[in-house]
């Protein structure tokens, strides 16, 4: 009886813990940015000296998604990388979203989870239906 009990709390722990609803996508844009990169041996830094290190610019590849859920809207800015692609979602889409503390956790088309630190949060206005 103790095993019982003791599976069905672990359970309920895990089934909490993904507490996922469903969230519509307000937008999606890219939000990339140029960001500098430290290289070692880049020709740059060998023509200073050799085996020296140098900043060059990189992009780091980033798209910002604002949800609606439960009456407030949530921004947060993803990697773009092989397993997220900015057109994968788009406006109005029917999204499984979760807060976790100052994170918006979203779940990919895989099944599996992406998590970002929330950059903004409004209530959404009375006359737009909530979510």
């Amino acid at each position: 009886m103790a095993r019982f009990l003791a599976a069905v709390v672990l359970l309920g722990t895990v089934a909490s813990g993904a507490d996922y609803k469903l969230a519509k996508v307000i937008e999606i844009h890219d939000a990339s940015s140029l960001a500098a990169e430290a290289v070692a041996n880049h020709p740059v830094a060998v023509q200073g000296g050799g085996g020296q290190t140098t900043s060059i610019g990189g992009q780091s590849m980033r798209c910002q998604i604002t949800v609606a859920l439960e009456g407030t809207s949530y921004s947060a800015v993803y990697p773009v990388d092989q397993h997220f692609k900015i057109t994968d979602f788009s406006a109005g889409d029917l999204i499984s979203a979760r807060i976790e503390g100052k994170k918006l956790v979203l779940k990919r088309l895989d099944g599996k989870e992406m998590k970002a630190r929330i950059v903004r949060q409004e209530p959404i206005a009375a006359a737009s239906p909530k979510f």
